[in-house]
């Protein structure tokens, strides 16, 4: 469709996460739908592609530029509420270039699951309870015990080739297993204790205020 008068000019290159540009700030007077939150494709596209984690204008422009609604005000207030993990100092590569803040890549998967759940008509009272009473332990459990293997996994593999390392290689292996069962029955409990709550819950939930509707 032509649009006599309008000049369309597009970046020469794809931005790291590979998104399109925001159409509406070209076009104002035209109507375009707004997502509720990010496809789980989508969400994992950007774990893959950042494990690093993101900056908060990164943060920011996986959801709009995914014509998902939202703002670096919004990030801010989700972590002033605890909903959404702080964010680290990380340094520069190269000299004197100092640092800057990194959310760690679950903040992605955690907006996101905020934002279809006030789709949903859940309260911010409702979401920090269920974020704040689980998933934060969970999380770092699941972190501590890969950071833990890995370790181990590392020391092993600078063993030489002898029978002690073909033991330590098997007792790695059953520890692995151990952690996936461990970590597989606590994501299971979380979501029965869950979802025995919900079934108290009206369904459809309260409306959310507008100070909900961050």
């Amino acid at each position: 469709m032509a649009f006599p008068g309008c000049s369309l000019l597009l970046p020469t290159a794809p931005s790291r996460f590979d998104v399109a540009p925001d159409v509406s700030s070209v076009f104002p007077g035209l109507n375009f739908a707004m997502q509720v939150a990010l496809s789980e494709a989508q969400v994992r596209e950007v774990e893959q592609a950042s494990p690093q984690g993101l900056t908060s204008a990164e943060l920011v422009a996986v959801f709009s530029g995914r014509a998902v609604k939202f703002s670096e005000a919004t990030l801010r207030k989700y972590v002033q509420l605890g909903l959404v993990p702080r964010s680290r100092r990380v340094g520069r590569k190269g000299k004197n270039l100092g640092s800057r803040g990194v959310y760690p890549v679950r903040a992605v998967r955690r907006i996101n699951t905020i934002k279809r759940l006030m789709a949903e008509r859940y309260t911010i009272e409702e979401i920090q309870a269920r974020f704040l009473t689980f998933k934060d332990n969970i999380e770092t459990l699941d972190e501590a015990l890969g950071e833990l293997v890995r370790l181990f996994d590392d020391r092993i593999t600078e063993q030489p080739p002898t029978p002690l390392r073909d033991r330590l290689t098997r007792e790695l292996s059953a520890v692995k297993d151990s952690a996936h069962l461990l970590l597989t029955g606590v994501h299971r409990l979380e979501k029965l204790i869950i979802a025995a709550g919900e079934g108290s819950r009206p369904r459809g939930g309260g409306a959310a205020s507008t100070t909900e509707l961050l």
